[in-house]
């Protein structure tokens, strides 16, 4: 079988989705398929193609102005003509705009399109970040939702929420993601867990759905009472600066150890040394750096927001709080240092768990729902749903030899664009395509124009003794996280 993951980031950035299909794909190809994943170019400095663990990886720029979509379909030809025809094309986290080009090029190819939604891909119910960021792509991922040829979701509680929001795809099944079930079981302990002594980690994205903070809070709390303790901080983020900040307020500044993104083989290693490892998240789709931290024989202290508790295997799987609150925090480590025999239960407990999760096990099922797709599937043309959409059909289509349906098919979207980019200060442009891709996004999600000016004027007199490509990367990076506020843009460019 010939199969086409498309995921918004992929190796070698770590976390989310592309984990898992970066493990999936592997065993996949283990197991005699071929494997091609299409993301997009981040970080820049990666190849536009290359081949890990089997893995065929392609790589096409992030898409944002109508210029950009216009100078990305020579890409998209000739990826179309390079690759290997899929006989599935499986969408893995719904971000900003690949499911559109996947369901484009699943009408061109005529092959089925699977969408599986992952956490901070829809609304959420309880945390409102998740919707900054669908706010951000929703012109191309709900249109794409509801023509793909099966939804899926990453656990019950996500396919809960897209029922809520694509009530016509009802019922919404579930598949799961895994994890290299070897790569955490087996590996050794970090030589932190020598050099500092016990160490309770956190592995998770420093912005405020994940209360990085609260688990700082704890360690404040518990500094008398179990000073040998030291939390270490891994992942990044826009609150990384205010979070150091913080920690520093409480006097952490030599218990609280900030090592930013680490890859995936640290994070196992980081984990199978740690006396414990906090997920104090106020939403979270299903949260697989809990099952990892549970292969690795860290045991998890954790909310039950979202998908949380379904992927921990209940209440066996964890040492839950009921709130992302620093005193609850605090007491989960403190019964967790006061009994160690019922801390060493609830790892044997745990990893027995986690074993469903094993890339291993799952790989089977998801061959099962490829071939059962394409049984099943019947054939359908694209429908263009805006101007965007039409105009990169029509430049990919008709040199394929369809007949041309449109004249000039991109002079309207570049006119919008032209528009609304002469609206910004020539000085905020000057910073370069990141500025005026943040520009054009804020427009399209809503910012009003007065409001959006001011966030500008004020980064550039913030920011004026900073590389003009610091500052760019940093506001593409903000409104790719859908944050268009002052303070969170300057985050994400000192970050």
């Amino acid at each position: 079988m010939n199969i086409l993951f498309v995921c918004s980031v992929y190796y070698p950035v770590t976390g989310g989705a592309q984990d898992p299909i970066d493990q999936l794909g592997a065993e996949l190809v283990a197991r005699g398929h071929r494997v091609d994943v299409l993301t997009r170019h981040v970080p820049d400095t990666t190849p536009k193609e290359e081949v890990r663990n089997g893995v065929h990886i392609h790589r096409i720029p992030n898409a944002v102005l109508p210029s950009d979509f216009r100078a990305l379909t020579a890409r998209l030809r000739e990826f179309a003509r390079a690759v290997r025809k899929p006989d599935v094309i499986h969408v893995v986290g719904l971000r900003r705009p690949l499911p559109m080009i996947a369901e484009l090029l699943g009408c061109w190819w005529q092959v089925p399109v699977i969408q599986t939604v992952g956490g901070y891909d829809i609304p959420d119910v309880v945390d409102p970040d998740p919707r900054l960021v669908w706010l951000t792509g929703r012109d191309f991922v709900l249109p794409a939702m509801r023509r793909a040829d099966l939804l899926n979701a990453a656990s019950d509680d996500l396919a809960r929420q897209t029922e809520l929001l694509v009530g016509e795809k009802a019922p919404v099944p579930t598949l799961y993601v895994g994890i290299d079930h070897e790569l955490f079981s087996g590996a050794a302990p970090h030589p932190y867990a020598t050099s500092l002594g016990p160490y309770v980690l956190s592995l998770r994205r420093l912005e405020p759905a994940k209360s990085v903070d609260r688990t700082i809070e704890a360690m404040s709390l518990l500094k008398d009472e179990i000073p040998e303790l030291r939390l270490i901080v891994a992942g990044d983020g826009s609150m990384r600066s205010e979070l150091v900040a913080y920690a520093d307020r409480l006097g952490l500044a030599s218990r609280v150890h900030f090592i930013g993104d680490v890859p995936i083989e640290e994070a196992a290693s980081l984990l199978k040394g740690a006396f414990a490892t906090v997920v104090a998240s106020k939403s979270e789709g299903g949260g697989l750096v809990n099952v990892e931290a549970q292969a690795a024989g860290c045991p998890v202290i954790a909310t039950r927001a979202g998908g949380i508790a379904e992927y921990l295997g209940g209440e066996s799987g964890a040492l839950y709080v009921d709130a992302p609150d620093g005193r609850m925090i605090a007491d989960g480590i403190r019964t967790l240092w006061r009994a160690p025999d019922a801390r060493e239960r609830l790892v044997t407990d745990a990893l027995a768990l986690s074993e469903r999760f094993s890339t291993r096990v799952l790989a089977a099922e998801y061959t099962d729902v490829y071939a059962d797709l394409i049984k099943t599937w019947q054939p359908r043309g694209f429908a263009p749903w805006d101007m965007i959409t039409s105009a990169l059909w029509e430049d990919l289509a008709v040199p394929a030899g369809s007949a041309a349906t449109l004249d000039h098919p991109w002079r309207t979207p570049q006119a919008v664009e032209d528009l609304v980019l002469a609206t910004a200060d020539p000085g905020f442009r000057a910073l370069g395509h990141g500025a005026d891709a943040f520009y054009y996004l804020a427009w399209a999600t809503g910012v009003p124009l007065d409001r959006l000016r001011e966030v500008c004027a004020h980064v550039l007199r913030s920011t004026g003794r900073l590389p003009k490509e610091t500052v760019a990367a940093g506001l593409e990076h903000a409104a790719d996280w859908g944050r268009f506020d002052s303070e969170s843009c300057l985050g994400y460019i000192r970050n």
